[in-house]
Order: C-alpha cells, then structure tokens, then sequence
C-alpha cells in the first residue's frame, strides 16, 4: 500500500484507480464453531482492571 498522503482535491490517477478498484479473494475463517461467549465474569474482570487503572493514574497525576 502507499504510504504517500494526498488531499480531498487531488486527482487519481488510472494505476491508483485500478489498485482501488481491484478484487480481493474474501478468506474462509478456519474455528467458526469454537466462539467464546462473553459472560458476567468477564464483564466483571473488565470493570474491575479499569478501575484499579483509574485509580491508578489519579494517584500518579496528584
């Protein structure tokens, strides 16, 4: 991909045109039936790890 930046009024050229425009080949995701199911204790866990970092950082900015 390019890593040049162009504005909202710049042209595109044919070659930029046909690199946006092309086809990718969509992939098959291998472990469809093996999902994990957020629960109520994770939630918790979450919760819980941001508050402690909450914490935290009011103790390291006073």
């Amino acid at each position: 991909m390019k890593s040049d930046v162009m504005g909202i009024g710049a042209p595109i050229n044919k070659e930029d045109m046909k690199e946006l425009l092309k086809e990718t080949k969509e992939t098959v995701a291998v472990d469809v039936n093996n999902k994990r199911i957020f629960s109520v204790a994770d939630l918790w866990h979450v919760q819980k790890q941001h508050r402690t970092t909450a914490t935290m950082m009011r103790r390291w900015l006073n």
